[in-house]
């Protein structure tokens, strides 16, 4: 794979975030590389390598469906880019507050959601002050920070880390990763909505990556799994999965049919069946410690 030569997306394509970390001699709390996308086919067939042009942690990969305009976040980096549907960039977005943002979200109407990843770093000094999420339009370059509640996630520093919205287009899930919540927010109301989910305090499972099925439930990786919650929120069904720590974000593909479960610290990406979370196949990416967000590349409209 190149990182040389543009390679334009094409649907179905799928493209992870991978920073080109040392994973021989891992220290979390110092963890970055520079920062790289991997832009496979859609059986994982290496197309090309872009570099972001950031030193980091490339964590949240989205494309805004109107544009097809790629985004990633490098939290550690305080950066936002984007590459264009031909595969050329990176484009630094300064424009935008300087944050950790790690978590995209594109709203369906050309603009995009961007959580603030963790409290840690610098600290804001800027109009928005301490605000967790952003809702900003690339176009016009306009930002508006939203007044959301956290619950601090596993380590009581994490924001607003993953997101989905529900069907209806307008009410956000998100969550603080490894927390006990899955909060709501309805943009359309400027307004916090009662919690979708609650675990209780002994429940070894934490609120991780998330992804809104067709009837409305969700699909949460949970650290060390994954699980599926009835459209109510009461009900919770965990899928077989090898028992090791790191299941952290889940992706639904295109179909609704299939999902991708991505383990950060093995470096492993499952194709699984939603139905029944049944294996249709692994894919490793060659690199422990370094996989966050993965996006499938959309049929442009």
């Amino acid at each position: 794979m190149s990182a040389d030569t543009p390679v334009a997306f094409a649907p179905g394509d799928i493209i992870v975030a991978s920073s080109d970390v040392d994973d021989s001699n891992v220290d979390l709390r110092n963890h970055a590389g520079p920062g790289r996308l991997l832009h496979m086919d859609a059986d994982f067939g290496p197309r090309a390598t872009l570099a972001t042009g950031t030193d980091g942690l490339v964590i949240g990969v989205a494309v805004e469906p109107q544009s097809g305009v790629l985004y990633a976040a490098d939290a550690q980096a305080y950066a936002i880019v984007a590459f264009e549907p031909s595969g050329e960039g990176p484009q630094l977005q300064d424009w935008l507050p300087r944050r950790r943002f790690g978590a995209i979200l594109p709203d369906g109407r050309g603009g995009l959601l961007l959580g603030v990843h963790s409290r840690l770093g610098e600290p804001p000094d800027d109009e928005w002050g301490q605000q967790w999420l952003f809702h900003v339009d690339p176009t016009r370059r306009a930002v508006r920070a939203l007044d959301v509640e956290i619950d601090g996630g596993m380590r009581g520093f994490h924001c607003v880390t993953h997101m989905a919205f529900e069907q209806d287009g307008h009410t956000l899930r998100y969550v603080s990763e490894g927390g006990r919540r899955v909060m709501r927010y309805d943009l359309a109301s400027d307004r916090q909505l009662d919690d979708f989910l609650r675990l209780d305090d002994d429940d070894p499972r934490g609120t991780c990556g998330i992804a809104t099925l067709a009837d409305n439930g969700l699909l949460m990786a949970t650290g060390k799994g994954c699980c599926r919650v009835d459209p109510s929120g009461t009900r919770v069904v965990d899928y077989e999965v090898p028992a090791a720590p790191g299941w952290s974000r889940v992706t639904l593909a295109a179909d609704g049919e299939h999902f991708f479960l991505n383990n950060f610290f093995a470096g492993m990406v499952e194709d699984r069946r939603v139905e029944d979370g049944r294996v249709i196949r692994r894919h490793d990416i060659a690199r422990k410690y370094s996989l966050c967000g993965l996006v499938e590349y959309p049929a442009r409209p």
